[in-house]
């Protein structure tokens, strides 16, 4: 049938044997078929004549009507050919019958694939491979791709022949594995085997579409057999070495297709299928071809940065238990997924290389000629060389002929002028008339003084006009002729190294000696004992002498080698180490990653930390960069050159507190380590001596100060990780003439106006993902530049010679970045993007180097309000490494952003390997004088991770559900109870991998301890998914929030969970403050989020909702308020010595202007001028109050001073030479400033212990945790196993009992303030299944433990299994292990194909032999034909078949993410308060609507409703126009595709608007007519509705269109065949005539589908009541009974119904034709590819919400204003909220919100639910009052009723009467009389 669907050409008459006959049926039916097989074997065809088109639902039971009676008589039928049978049948049983068919077959599909593959071949197809040989030779002709596909088809369009289709061998393909044809043949495998083999070959395709349908065809058959692979890879060597490097291949293509993520295409998807069925065959069949035993060694090119770790998945697996104890932890620390204090240490610092002492060669003019392509030849063997200028005579002397030469060339001369003297003496003519033939010497001869073959550098030229003899012409008398010496020439041998170095001298044999020697040919520093010539033939003249080559110390120079240079450094360090005992000190051996951003290269090394504070470091290997070229200046030659060792020992030059001089004011909390090195060149000498070069050079490092362990009083507490290095500052060699920098390097100050200066950071990046923050001091609109840059090469050029010493030009804009006049800049061209930036802002900067895209961060005031905004991305396509595949660099996250390269194949950076990582700098530019910028000491990096390291996250979570699968083939083989308990036994915990089991042993410990919390930050993106590498992992414990706070230097600790006041932000005072939640510490950081702002603009959902963390200046003056009382109990957190003024003599006034003092830290117009100290004062130690340093880096005092009070002074001047204000003062002669008895803080844990102490003394607690651990503790890995075990529900599956407890999981994280199931806290969890638990198994006694709403949710989930469940304890582990796999899945599922390669496709004849399907949804309901079908396993099988074990909100994150990088990309209004032109307005005529809904003309109804409306508006408007998703500023955070203006209503669209066209459409598109039927004809009630009968009475279907679809099913049994029924099954819902009724149905549907995408995509949630089973079931795939489908929709009509019956009944097929339309709709703006990943209840809770209005939900997210909590109205309220009905309650969100549905759990809410005081009626004016609400931004301003019963009554009476949205504006008299204007 997949020839008849799609037109394959099997159309042909099995009595035809012409060749031409055939093709002509063949092209009479539109198709081609394979009858160029074999010159002696020829097709028997089968075929159809009946197209779909007349596929028709019989009414009568006449045989001329069916199928089979329009088919010819197939081949292979029982009855010699006189039954008649249909293809398909025919085909199978002919193929069963006959091993020479099916060997045919095969080589039909054998040649079919290599002709599609474009890949000649000589062999004989007919062969089954059997015999090795022959395979080999025919492997051996195939590999050749000689011909292209045009010349195949010119040669068989000669010989009468056509290209194969590929249709039709993929529908051969699918026959041959279909299931009644395996089951008839005895040689299933080995079938299967040819035909893995035949489609391996077309993997060898250069056109990747072909290769796509190979992997998933070869992928799909060697997941049924897995053997199939190691016979082929036996056989064919060229496919073992194709597989052998297949996982770096699609390594390499993940990693090409990094910056459209989580979008990726489906090319990637049929590589990771066949990596992943490779994999797994490897796994069960052992390759026996030794190429293949290592598959998965990862090779990578130039573009792709190489894993760090190789196979730590399976590696993991082999280790002992003990082993696994020093295993990481977290596989996402490790691997760079996710920032934590266990993850990567940061250290920056610089490596300075001291100047070589040689003598510098000169510069080679050589170089000019090879940048012109006129470059000297190389010296080869058989070449011609003379004596050169470094002609070494003392050991060479004469060995070339030379003196030979001079001797000759003297006799010569000697006859020469004997000759002349004898014609002088005949003809005295005869010297003039030689000198007149002189002068007649052809040009071409002149000799060359320049090219005197024996002349050394010192010797005067040779003359060569005498050695050369001229003709005498005919009219003279011929001269004697005497011969010309032959020159010392000699011929090179062989090309030879010279003391050591290869290549640098070469061995020559001399013509006139016949010696041989070897000779420098730049060897000893660039010297040339010989010189490359050419000779004419009789080697007496020189035509050509060759310029001498540039030697490697010239090239080494031009590149800066030798010179001093000093390079910017990063050295990442991995927390986890292997310790190794040394003369009985431990030593911890750690790998790092050393980033040289000069060299754009990341060197893996290995740091040994030993005990006495050293570091050694050696380097291995490259990780990232170019290997073989741009290294001269390090290592003076072009490739990388390993092993250099550093050691490095702490200088203890820590700063000293009371030393103001100090060039860093944040010293104190780093140390310094310092080494030098040194290293012999062994490619370049000296020229002065012929000696070795000495390269030395000094590395400096700062790391934070980490305590000794013997200085730990608590060994059994975590440590806690020092904070990263001080901030990025600017590089000084690097900046333009007209900006200066100030002594700490962090500001930047434009002094004069020279055009656009730049001003390039020290730290530079090619790798990984990146943040940092920029303030904005003093800056002009449009003066300011901040983004990042390539360093820009000299003044000649990188490539000309001595480059290096030229200049760069900074004195213009360089890079990609953002303009504060809200513009991004580039190259000179600008583009509206971002916000205006103004003094005191602050721009945050984010380099995704992995994806190419930089975005930026605002954090500024405006108009008083506090604006936080993701301004999103600004440049795509910039990466350092490139895209080395076409298509690649944009799309995903880029969101349509300008490319920072154009042009193909990212730009300069060509595919194939040729590409050499440019590292991006940041990078600032003024223009104006006076402008002023500081790098913020707020940033964050992340290494990032790489495209191997995503494949094998990937390859990880299909091994586990391939394992999940293999479980079940198990159980499909076992029926009983007992059996079921035995497969439970054998398979819960031990058929996993173990490193699987480890992992999640390891999740459980990390769960347990209820330590870490998950959070996004500003450098994780607006996008989920689309950037990894800044989500932090953060530290809640008390201690390391306690040191934290130390570092901030706050007087008490603040404790995760606490919630405190913010007033400053980023070194500005707060007009409305803001309220923060405490998350907890990462990196000595702490972490807070704002939950609450006083104002409208949107931040919270806009970006400024995601965790960031303060600085020492956010938090004095009262910065921080803490609300309630803490969970730090307000024990005291001692100060840090570095807060303080450490000097017991104080601080004196050394500036002569005095010291000013202000009334704040900072220093701008709101700081007061409070008075100032004069010179030579000294403030003695007790009145400095406080040390501190500000947002832009400057040290301040707090004093206190006579006269003038308490106020703020600082250390130095700010700008200009930055002269000292202030200097301490030291009563005595010790250096330090403390006594012996006081108390040092130099480090926050220092602090941070002495309050824990208190702290635990305080809270009674043990140093090894509390009873909750204690009660829940697995000591280790065997007892967790055990625990897995035992955590299986009886009486079901594996899967099964995972699902149900995964089901649970996600109930109860729904009533968890986090929402995510796989971070959801241990004791949330915990309190509710064991309250499950216990009312399962009948347990009382725990009912007050844990919420409500969570133990009702898991009670429910288990209440119908009637079994007694596992205790909690093993159900934990069990949810442990769920989790381990969900965090696995939160990054592969966006890799991972959820849609089989069959479905909606050919590839193996498609889903039921049908070809593609014509369904839109619903495609997997025909379960009986698919039994009869090839359905092979695959990747997307397995994640449908296991669907419930993702929680639901792991798949919630990949729809999001998908729906967020798929919007459309909308550009910036030049106003930024103003939509963008793309933003198009939708005029609605809601008071036309509501008039004509409640009239009785259907037609007016049709015509002026809403959902018409709205569908005339946006009918021309294409999927693009709907899928924008622009936030506008002030709207709430509110996404939209168009802005609604609603006619004769006063009221702007700022969101409210927007949700109520939606709402409103809806409602009508469900809403009766008088008859009972939908109102628009669209839906309509179910016949269960209509009769108010069975479960279901509140649903609606599709419209029928008024066909009556009630009759019994046709009884279709007495005539056709089975094979029919099952076709038109297939087809049904297409077979019946559509009409203008049905079209216009449709056509609404299509548009409804768009409708609710579209509201899914912007959050709004529509009230579809709708069938599970005939709706949403089928849009995901699910199988669903007829009966229960049919049932749902028709009681009645499931009873008459009988299962017998081959065709569905008509009143599914055409509710499946409708739901074609409605999923058409969706399609349009969503990704339904991805829906079956869900459940259809999962489905329909997101795009419907929650059905019923839940009023404890709407309080949890409640903030009030002007009332409090236990205020009598607030109770009134919610008892009357409680007390209404479900419509009541429907109306009221509706007018509040805007919308009749809310989300489905706390998580989901944008914004919180504001309940406001009316301030406008107080008092008795407040009972007279009307509630009002704003629905743009979820706002109730409710009156101070004085009872529940006045408030009921007012509510009710709003929300029943309100019909217009009146408060923005008066709406004037010509808009009113347009809105209600009669109809």
């Amino acid at each position: 049938m997949a020839v008849a669907a799609e037109a394959l050409g099997l159309g042909i008459s099995s009595n035809e044997s012409s060749s031409s006959s055939r093709r002509g049926s063949s092209d009479r039916n539109g198709g081609y078929s394979v009858i160029d097989v074999c010159d002696s074997s020829f097709i028997a065809a089968g075929g159809i004549s009946q197209f779909l088109s007349t596929t028709l639902m019989a009414n009568s039971k006449e045989m001329s009507a069916t199928l089979a009676a329009c088919s010819e008589a197939a081949i292979g039928g029982d009855g010699g050919g006189g039954s008649l049978v249909f293809l398909q049948q025919g085909l199978i049983s002919a193929v069963s019958k006959s091993e020479a068919l099916r060997n045919m077959l095969v080589a039909v599909i054998r040649r079919s694939v290599r002709l599609l593959a474009v890949v000649d071949y000589g062999g004989n197809d007919s062969t089954t491979g059997s015999d090795d040989g022959d395979v080999e030779a025919s492997m051996s002709s195939f590999e050749k791709p000689s011909r292209t596909k045009e010349n195949i088809v010119d040669e068989n369009e000669k010989d009468g022949n056509l290209l194969p289709d590929a249709r039709l061998i993929c529908y051969l393909t699918g026959l041959l594995l279909s299931k009644p044809l395996q089951e008839a043949v005895s040689d299933s495998p080995a079938l299967m085997c040819a035909l893995f083999e035949a489609w391996s070959i077309g993997l060898l395709s250069a056109s990747a579409p072909w290769r796509m349908i190979c992997a998933f065809t070869a992928s799909g058959i060697l997941n049924d057999c897995p053997e199939a692979l190691s016979n082929t890879v036996k056989s064919l060597p060229t496919l073992a070495r194709f597989y052998a490097r297949l996982e770096g291949t699609v390594g390499r293509r993940v990693w090409a297709e990094r910056a459209a993520a989580p979008v990726c295409s489906r090319y990637v998807q049929s590589m990771i299928e066949l990596a992943a069925s490779v994999k797994r065959a490897t796994r069960l069949c052992p390759p026996v071809s030794p190429v293949i035993k290592n598959w998965d060694t990862i090779c990578v090119d130039a573009a792709t940065p190489r894993p760090l770790v190789i196979a730590t998945t399976e590696l993991a697996s082999s280790k002992s238990h003990e082993a696994s104890l020093l295993a990481p932890k977290c596989w996402e620390w490790e691997e760079g997924w996710i920032s934590s204090d266990s993850g990567w240490e940061l250290w920056t610092g610089a490596i300075e290389y001291m100047p070589v002492e040689w003598k510098t060669p000169s510069r080679s003019a050589v170089r000019a000629l090879m940048d012109g392509g006129d470059g000297p030849p190389m010296l080869r063997e058989g070449c011609q060389v003379m004596r050169g200028l470094d002609w070494d005579e003392e050991r060479s002397g004469n060995e070339d002929g030379k003196d030979q030469y001079e001797a000759e060339k003297a006799e010569r001369e000697k006859e020469k002028r004997l000759l002349e003297e004898q014609e002088q003496k005949d003809d005295p003519a005869a010297s003039t008339r030689k000198f007149s033939d002189n002068t007649k010497t052809d040009k071409g001869d002149e000799p060359d003084n320049n090219d005197d073959p024996v002349a050394d550098g010192e010797a005067s030229p040779i003359p060569f006009a005498d050695s050369i003899t001229e003709k005498d012409s005919a009219q003279k008398k011929k001269k004697k002729k005497i011969p010309s010496p032959k020159l010392p020439i000699g011929t090179v041998i062989s090309i030879e190294p010279w003391n050591g170095i290869p290549a640098v001298a070469r061995r020559v044999r001399w013509h006139l000696t016949g010696k041989e020697g070897v000779y420098r040919y730049g060897g000893d520093g660039g010297r040339y004992d010989i010189s490359h010539v050419e000779l004419n033939e009789k080697l007496t003249r020189i035509r050509k002498r060759h310029p001498l080559p540039e030697s490697a110390e010239q090239c080494a120079v031009r590149h800066g080698f030798g010179m001093s240079k000093k390079y910017n450094v990063m050295l990442r360090i991995r927390r986890t180490g292997s310790p190794h005992t040394v003369d009985g000190e431990i030593d911890m051996h750690h790998q790092g990653i050393l980033e040289w951003p000069d060299f754009s290269a990341g060197i893996l090394v290995d740091c040994i930390l030993h005990s006495d504070g050293a570091v050694t470091m050696t380097e291995k290997d490259l990780i990232y960069g170019s290997n073989d070229s741009g290294w001269e200046a390090r290592f003076g030659q072009p490739s990388f050159v390993p092993g250099t060792e550093f050691v490095l020992s702490p200088t203890g030059a820590s700063a000293n507190l009371a030393d103001l001089n100090s060039k860093s004011a944040f010293s104190s909390f780093y140390e310094e380590l310092l080494g030098s090195t040194s290293f012999s060149v062994e490619a370049l000498r000296n020229r002065a001596d012929g000696s070795k070069l000495r390269v030395t050079s000094e590395m400096r490092l700062f790391r934070g100060k980490h305590p000794s362990i013997d200085s730990i009083p608590y060994p059994s507490l975590p440590s806690t990780q020092a904070p990263l290095p001080h901030p990025i500052t600017f590089d000084r060699d690097f900046k333009a003439s007209s900006i200066s920098i100030s002594r700490d390097g962090r500001t930047v100050t434009c002094i004069a106006p020279d055009g656009r200066g730049s001003a390039f950071g020290s730290v530079g990046f090619m790798k990984g993902v990146h943040y940092w923050e920029v303030k904005l001091e003093q800056a002009d609109i449009g003066s300011v530049f901040i983004g990042v840059a390539e360093k820009p090469s000299g003044a000649h050029g990188s490539g000309s010679s001595y480059g290096h010493d030229g200049q760069p030009r900074l004195n213009r804009w360089h890079g990609w970045g953002f303009v504060n006049f809200r513009a991004t800049y580039t190259a000179g061209a600008e583009r509206v993007y971002g916000a205006h930036c103004h003094q005191g802002d602050t721009v945050g900067v984010l380099l995704d180097c992995d994806a190419g895209r930089i975005s930026f961060f605002f954090d500024g005031l405006k108009y008083g309000e506090h604006i936080m905004n993701d301004l999103g991305c600004a440049f795509e396509n910039v990466s350092p490494f490139g895209f080395n595949a076409d298509g690649c660099g944009s799309g995903g996250a880029g969101q349509g952003a300008p490319s920072g390269i154009e042009g193909s194949r990212g730009g300069r950076y060509p595919a194939q390997g040729a590409v050499r990582p440019r590292a991006l700098w940041p990078v600032i530019g003024l223009r104006n004088p006076g402008d002023r910028v500081t790098f913020s000491s707020k940033w964050t990096t992340s290494y990032g991770v790489d495209g191997a390291t995503t494949l094998k996250n990937v390859l990880a979570v299909d091994e586990i559900l391939q394992r999940y699968e293999d479980i079940c083939l198990s159980n499909n083989r076992r029926s009983t109870q007992k059996d079921m308990k035995m497969q439970q036994e054998v398979y819960s915990a031990n058929h996993f991998p173990r490193w699987f089991i480890e992992e999640a042993y390891c999740e459980y410990e990390r769960w347990l301890s209820c330590r870490w919390q998950r959070s996004r930050t500003r450098g994780s993106g607006p996008y989920r998914l689309a950037c990894v590498g800044l989500d932090v992992e953060l530290d809640t414990s008390p201690l390391a929030c306690a040191c934290a706070c130390a570092a901030l230097g706050l007087n008490e600790a603040l404790l995760s969970g606490d919630r405190v006041v913010v007033k400053r932000s980023a070194g500005r005072m707060l007009e409305l403050t803001e309220e923060a939640l405490v998350l907890g510490a990462c990196q000595g950081r702490l972490y807070y989020r704002i939950v609450s702002q006083k104002s409208e603009g949107g931040s919270l959902t806009e970006g400024g909702g995601r965790a960031w963390f303060w600085d020492e200046s956010e938090v004095v003056d009262g910065g921080l308020q803490l609300v309630g009382s803490g969970k730090g109990l307000g024990i005291n957190l001692p100060l840090l010595d570095r807060f303080g003024c450490t000097a017991r003599g104080g601080l004196k006034v050394v500036y002569e202007g005095g010291a000013v003092v202000r009334s704040d830290l900072e220093i701008f117009d709101g700081s007061a001028n409070i008075g100032s100290i004069p010179f030579d004062a000294v403030i003695p130690q007790s009145d400095v109050l406080e040390r501190r340093v500000n947002s832009c880096g400057v040290v301040r005092y707090r004093v206190k001073y006579g006269s003038v009070g308490e106020g703020w002074i600082s250390s130095r001047i700010r700008g200009g030479k930055e002269e000292s204000i202030v200097v301490p003062v030291h009563s005595d002669s010790k250096t330090g400033s403390h006594s012996d008895d006081d108390i040092q803080y130099e480090i926050p844990r220092d602090s941070a212990l002495v309050w824990y102490e208190e702290y635990k003394n305080a809270q009674d607690l043990d140093e090894g945790g509390d009873s909750l651990q204690d009660e829940w503790l697995v000591r280790n890995t065997e007892e967790f196993e055990s625990l897995l075990s035992n955590g299986l529900i009886d009486g079901l599956s594996v899967a099964e009992s995972d699902a149900i407890v995964a089901s649970m999981v996600t109930a109860i994280s729904d009533f968890s303030e986090c929402g995510d199931a796989v971070d959801c806290p241990f004791k949330d969890i915990v309190d509710a299944l064991t309250f499950a638990v216990a009312s399962a198994n009948g347990e009382g006694g725990k009912v007050d433990i844990g919420t409500p709403g969570a133990n009702q949710a898991a009670t429910a989930i288990i209440s119908d299994l009637n079994v007694s469940l596992p205790s909690a304890k093993a159900l934990l582990a069990r949810i442990a292990m769920l989790k381990a796999f969900n965090r696995r899945a939160c990054f592969a599922l966006p890799w991972l194909s959820v849609r089989p390669c069959q479905e909606g496709s050919a590839i193996f004849g498609g889903l039921c032999g049908h070809g593609a399907s014509i369904e839109r949804a619903g495609r997997s309901t025909c379960s009986k034909s698919m039994e009869l079908w090839y359905q092979p396993t695959s990747i997307a099988s397995r994640v449908r078949l296991f669907r419930n074990l993702f929680f639901c909100s792991t798949k919630r994150l990949l729809l999001d993410s998908i729906t967020d990088a798929t919007a459309t990309p909308t550009p910036l209004s030049h106003d930024e308060y103003e939509l963008p032109r793309e933003i198009r307005t939708v005029r609605i005529n809601r008071l036309k609507a509501r008039r004509a809904m409640d009239g009785i003309d259907t037609v007016s109804k049709r015509k002026h409703s809403v959902f018409s409306q709205l569908h005339n508006e946006t009918k021309s408007w294409g999927g693009a126009a709907l899928r924008r998703g622009f936030v506008a500023k002030g709207h709430g955070g509110q996404k939209r595709a168009f802005k609604v203006k609603l006619i004769g209503e006063g009221v702007n669209d700022y969101s409210g608007p927007y949700r109520e066209v939606f709402t409103d459409a809806v409602q009508e598109v469900v809403r009766l007519d008088e008859a009972g039927r939908g109102a628009l004809g669209i839906l309509e009630p179910t016949p269960n509705n209509t009769s108010e009968i069975g479960d279901n009475r509140e649903l609606f279907m599709f419209s029928t269109c008024n066909r009556d679809l009630t009759t019994k099913s046709l009884d279709t049994n007495s005539f056709g065949s089975v094979e029919e029924h099952r076709i038109k099954n297939s087809f049904s819902s297409l077979t019946a005539a559509r009409d203008e009724t049905s079209r216009e149905v449709e056509e609404a549907l299509v548009f409804l589908g768009r409708m609710v995408g579209t509201a899914c995509r912007h959050g709004i949630t529509v009230d579809l009541p709708v069938g599970l089973e005939s709706v949403w079931r089928p849009i995901v795939e699910e199988q669903v009974d007829i009966m229960t489908r049919l049932g749902e929709l028709d009681l009645l009509a499931s009873r008459q119904y009988t299962e017998l019956s081959e065709l569905p009944p008509p009143l599914l097929w055409w509710q499946q034709r409708m739901l074609n339309s409605f999923v058409e709709g969706m399609s349009h703006v969503m990704p339904v590819e991805i829906f079956p990943l869900f459940t259809g209840v999962e489905l329909r809770d997101i795009l419907c919400g929650n059905p019923n209005v839940d009023v404890d939900l709407l309080r949890s997210v409640v903030e009030y204003e002007g009332y409090k909590e236990s205020d009598d109205v607030i109770k009134y309220f919610w008892e009357a909220l409680r007390e209404m009905s479900i419509d009541e309650r429907k109306k009221f969100l509706q007018f509040v919100w805007a919308r009749t549905r809310l989300p489905m759990k706390e998580s989901d809410f944008d914004s919180p639910f504001k309940i406001q005081r009316d301030t406008g009626n107080d008092g008795d004016d407040a009972d007279k009052a009307l509630p009002s609400a704003s629905t743009c931004f979820f706002s109730l301003t409710l009156p101070e009723y004085s009872s529940k019963e006045l408030l009921t009554e007012k509510l009710i009476f709003a929300i029943e009467n309100v019909c217009t949205m009146e408060s923005d504006y008066v709406t004037n008299d010509a808009e009113v009389g347009e809105g209600w204007r009669g109809l």
